[in-house]
């Protein structure tokens, strides 16, 4: 690496050949970047040395070294391999349910014309291809920087504001400042924020209590009071990005004359050589998978006998939380503290699920399962947007695939967005009088219409609340196509919905939070038939910087989904 890289981090002292080779071979020894070489740094002189103020000198860089080699140890040590012997629990199989269901009963449907696949078919020719960087989400939690936040909300403020000049021909001069006081009407674009910045995010808001935020560019970062009188057929909540023609003419407070809609992602499109040549059989649950009381999966349990021996999907997607943080305390406390149960083998939280978990998940059937963590997982960091499980250290065979949370992904011509935040419960928006009265439905256009999994700023406070890492937001955008298929998880009711061309799923909480069965999805995928769809060219480069052309289709996913929602 460069030099100047290590004087930027620990000053002119480290303006030495013997210095820069000692900290390159640190950064290839141990695998760290820069940023990653001055934390351990700090960790050291303060450990060590009592002093965060160390200049560094190559006889300290030695110690570095060896403390560095230390740490490791201790964390391999106490982190035990998938390898290790942990034993596997038994189920307790007295399951008691008051539910006047009985199981793998469909209580809601969409598309139902569609056939059910014969379980008989094993789908061969399935291609699953990632749509994310897995890398960019192995970032440092607790690790907030106010400059970088700021940038993050004005970057967003900015794109929609060049979305609307393309969307409706306008020219930078005719947007404007609100906040100040002008006779003319002007457009603008700014961020919904409540009245006052320190307003519990609990607190119930009304139209008239609503402020637009510009960002640094239009506004200087100013918030001014909105007067929404004329709007109409429509709903506002904090965080949300609108474009508004209107007018200050006393420079207190902007009337808005008119919404302007914030244009939808174009239909997406399929290209020829991976549409599926066979129907498909996709499973979707969502946690929790055991009650608050115990760490009893004796439904899961059921469910995985139930998937190998009757329905035989060919993907599987399992939402978290798989083990749920929330319930620890209680179930630590009832199941094992208390209960004289041998713990020896169960030094961590990994160990709980080697033990309870993996067990069970490895006996499924099936060549892809798909596992995405919850905030409320303790194996998995709870800061939003997050990385990947683990698939070796938690003990899973090969067939599983960890996806971070969002994700978005392919299985062939399908494209997915799953996020496992629940966006239903904490988008709580203010609807005008003639707006849509379906809640969910307006929830979902809002996610769709903002581009965002997770549009909501600030998000609600309180203990079992997931933490957002602002700066890190652009990692739940999708700003490039609207995927076939949405999971929206959440402890609302169950729903299957076609919105904007998308389907829409919630397959509902695998165990109810009075412990009873819940329920999960079927998403069951009718192959294209080339003869009914509509051809479009799809122009792309190649390494050659020669222009190519892909033979592609309009998408017709959600015509030919049909979705069951199933109890447990």
């Amino acid at each position: 690496m460069s030099g100047t890289i290590y004087l930027k981090i620990f000053g002119e002292c480290a303006n030495t050949p013997e210095i820069i080779s000692k900290c390159d071979h640190l950064c290839s020894l141990f695998g760290l970047s820069t940023d990653d070489l001055f934390s351990s740094w700090e960790s050291y002189a303060y450990t060590e040395h009592k002093n965060s103020n160390l200049k560094v000198t190559p006889e300290l860089l030695d110690g570095l070294q060896k403390f560095i080699q230390e740490r490791m140890t201790l964390d391999n040590k106490s982190r035990p391999a998938a390898s290790q012997q942990v034993k596997k629990r038994k189920l307790n199989n007295e399951e008691t349910s008051n539910s006047l269901v009985s199981s793998n009963t469909i209580l809601e449907s969409i598309n139902s014309q569609i056939e059910d696949k014969e379980t008989t078919i094993s789908n061969k020719n399935i291609k699953l291809v990632a749509q994310f960087n897995r890398s960019k989400y192995k970032y440092k939690t607790m690790n907030l920087k106010l400059l970088e936040i700021a940038d993050y909300l004005d970057e967003r403020i900015d794109l929609f504001t060049q979305l609307i000049s393309e969307r409706y021909n306008l020219t930078e001069n005719q947007f404007s400042d609100p906040t100040r006081q002008s006779q003319s009407e002007i457009y603008t674009v700014g961020r919904i924020v409540p009245d006052s910045p320190f307003a519990p995010t609990s607190s119930a808001l009304n139209l008239d209590s609503l402020y637009l935020e510009t960002s640094r560019a239009s506004g200087f970062g100013q918030r001014v009071p909105l007067d929404l009188g004329n709007v109409s057929n429509f709903s506002f909540f904090p965080g949300q990005i609108v474009a508004f023609r209107g007018i200050n003419t006393n420079g207190s407070c902007f009337k808005v004359i008119e919404n302007l809609k914030i244009p939808y992602l174009g239909s997406n499109y399929e290209l020829c050589k991976v549409l599926g040549d066979d129907n498909l059989k996709i499973i979707i649950t969502s946690g929790p998978y055991h009650s608050k009381n115990s760490l009893n999966f004796a439904y899961l349990d059921r469910f995985v006998r139930h998937l190998n021996e009757t329905v035989k999907p060919d993907i599987v997607i399992m939402l978290g939380p798989f083990i749920d943080a929330t319930s620890l305390p209680t179930v630590l406390s009832s199941q094992f503290f208390n209960s004289g149960e041998d713990t020896e083998d169960l030094k961590s939280i990994d160990d709980l699920f080697l033990s309870y978990v993996s067990p069970i998940l490895n006996e499924i059937q099936c060549s892809r399962i798909i596992i995405l963590p919850h905030s409320s997982d303790p194996v998995a960091h709870t800061c939003y947007p997050q990385a990947p499980f683990n698939r070796k250290t938690l003990g899973l065979n090969k067939n599983f695939k960890c996806f971070p949370n969002p994700s978005l992904f392919n299985i062939n011509e399908l494209s997915f967005g799953i996020s496992t935040t629940d966006i239903i419960k904490d988008l709580k928006d203010i609807p005008t009088k003639d707006a849509n009265s379906n809640r969910i439905e307006r929830i979902i256009e809002h996610v769709i219409q903002q581009r965002q999994f997770y549009p909501v700023h600030p998000s609600p406070q309180s203990p079992d609340t997931l933490q957002i890492d602002t700066s890190y937001l652009g990692l739940t955008e999708f700003d490039e196509e609207l995927p076939d298929i949405f999971v929206f998880p959440s402890i609302v009711r169950h729903f299957a919905k076609i919105i904007k061309n998308s389907v829409c799923v919630n397959p509902g909480q695998f165990l109810r939070q009075d412990g009873n069965p819940g329920t999960y999805a079927l998403l069951q995928v009718k192959s294209p038939d080339t003869s009914d769809l509509k051809q479009v060219k799809k122009s792309g480069t190649d390494d050659d910087d020669d222009e190519e052309v892909y033979e592609a289709f309009l998408s017709t996913a959600w015509k030919r989904t049909r979705v069951d929602i199933y109890n447990v």
